[in-house]
């Protein structure tokens, strides 16, 4: 009976989204859901699974409304689009690197999209 080898494992940079250190998956999944990426029936079935805005024109216009905010990472823009808080405390505590944003700034952003996420057609 011989003994099993243990490979050496290379050493992985630790995730923290606080830092917004991310992981190779978040990066594709940011990938896919960027309008601009080449369609595939993967791809296009993980947009239509996870999108909040069901036309490309209500995608496109909350897209625009979050590059207007210069402080916000691609990351961050990526986050608030997919998960929709609807208040500025709600996206600190799920997006922790947001607590660089004055608490009435975000909220107008938030309210913004909130206001395109109901009427969109």
């Amino acid at each position: 009976m011989s003994t099993p080898r243990l490979r050496h494992r290379p050493q992985v940079e630790e995730e923290d989204a606080a830092a917004l250190k991310l992981g190779p998956g978040m990066l594709y999944i940011s990938w896919i859901l960027d309008k601009d990426a080449p369609d595939t029936a993967y791809e296009n079935l993980v947009r239509k699974t996870f999108a909040k805005f069901n036309t490309t024109d209500s995608a496109s216009a909350v897209r625009e409304a979050l590059r207007r905010e210069p402080a916000l990472t691609q990351f961050e823009t990526a986050q608030i689009a997919n998960l929709c808080p609807v208040t500025a405390e709600e996206a600190k505590s799920i997006i922790p690197s947001l607590v660089k944003l004055d608490d009435d700034r975000l909220q107008v952003l938030l309210d913004e999209i909130q206001t395109m996420r109901k009427f969109q057609s």
